[in-house]
């Protein structure tokens, strides 16, 4: 199975690389949570918290946004027409070489 990889920064400000392989995790929220961050999301990835509030920062999520995530990222300080939550973009080759931002407002 190929392997595939993407960037992110962390709430640090760290640049780290985060290697995955298609369907090895449902969400994106779930492989960062699993491979390198503590949990840092209060509703289990429903889109309900807001608390994995990323933002894309290079390359594009096709997956289209959900009535629920777009209304709860409306709710939140800080939300950009890049902003997403982790717990709702599913882990596919299309994540390959995006570069994101964890938003350490929350």
């Amino acid at each position: 199975m190929e392997k595939y990889s993407l960037t992110y920064i962390n709430e640090l400000g760290k640049k780290c690389q985060a290697d995955f392989k298609v369907n090895e995790y449902h969400s994106l929220m779930e492989l960062l949570f699993d491979k390198y961050l503590e949990e840092w999301v209060d509703c289990k990835g429903r889109a309900w918290c807001g608390t994995c509030h990323i933002e894309i920062l290079e390359g594009n999520i096709t997956e289209g946004m959900d009535e629920n995530e777009g209304h709860m990222l409306s709710k939140i300080d800080g939300s950009t027409s890049s902003s997403r939550f982790a717990c709702q973009i599913p882990v596919s080759k299309q994540l390959s070489g995006v570069v994101f931002k964890i938003a350490a407002d929350i």
